[in-house]
């Protein structure tokens, strides 16, 4: 298992009188195998932070630690260090290419994380990552445009799963799903995370989601953290203003999307 630390992270975007801090002096730690919600509305700053933390954004003060490591501009290496940590994103039609089967964008990872075997090893690997997120191994020469919209984000969390993490980022990995579909997905993610000892980060705007999977919730305004602790009692009895906010707008009625107590 792994933490993941950012201490006094700024990022910028644009320079000069156009610049605007996206993310402003956040300090926040993923400890060892936990799940912890990052939330807030959108444009706060949470998918800024996370894509720092994988390489995709630099940022322009701070550090972002992988245990003692510090990964930003991570060369050599430290290069490696940082490919501990992935991303699974919020739009799995945009993070897939959609003329190269899912079978061969799962092994995209393979490559970059150096991966021997030849490719009858390859093909066996693919099979059992596509069986850790529920699909069928014969699937592999399947395009993305053939699945659900649910299959095509088990794929992304396939795929991320291939480079062998120990820190994984879950950007709103549901928002573009249905309803219905949902609660499928979050259940794999627990499984997963428990399964494989992950540390995890996942970013939501839905409080609601979040108090049911999470062990910890930071709440984000503006590119800062505002409040953060167990979730439970951040949700149950916020503090901070702008949390009290977010609570008041969760929904009241209906039953959870999920099981949490069949994966813990």
């Amino acid at each position: 298992m792994t933490r993941l630390t950012f201490e006094n992270v700024w990022v910028r975007y644009g320079s000069g009188r156009s610049s605007h801090d996206a993310v402003r002096g956040v300090d926040l730690v993923v400890p060892d195998g936990r799940l912890v919600g990052l939330v807030g509305e959108s444009g706060s700053g949470k998918s800024t932070l996370a894509r720092a933390a994988v390489g995709l954004q630099e940022p322009s003060r701070g550090r972002i630690l992988v245990d003692d490591v510090d990964v930003v501009g991570a060369r050599g290496k430290t290069a490696a260090v940082r490919r501990q940590v992935q991303m699974v994103f919020q739009d799995a039609n945009s993070s897939l290419n959609p003329r190269m089967s899912i079978g061969a964008s799962i092994e995209e990872a393979f490559v970059v994380r150096g991966a021997g075997g030849g490719r009858a090893g390859r093909r066996a690997e693919v099979a059992t990552l596509l069986e850790l997120v529920e699909l069928d191994p014969a699937r592999a020469g399947d395009l993305p445009s053939q699945l659900s919209g649910g299959q095509r984000q088990r794929v992304s969390i396939a795929r991320a799963l291939a480079a062998e993490p120990r820190i994984l980022l879950a950007d709103e990995i549901t928002s573009a799903l249905d309803v219905s579909v949902q609660g499928t997905v979050l259940n794999l993610l627990m499984r997963v995370q428990r399964e494989l000892d992950l540390t995890v980060l996942f970013i939501s705007h839905n409080l609601a989601v979040v108090r049911q999977l999470c062990d910890d919730v930071a709440v984000m305004k503006d590119g800062e953290i505002v409040e953060v602790g167990p979730a439970a009692s951040v949700i149950d009895d916020p503090q901070h203003p702008y949390t009290q906010e977010l609570i008041a707008a969760i929904p009241r009625v209906g039953t959870p999307l999920f099981d949490r107590g069949a994966h813990r």
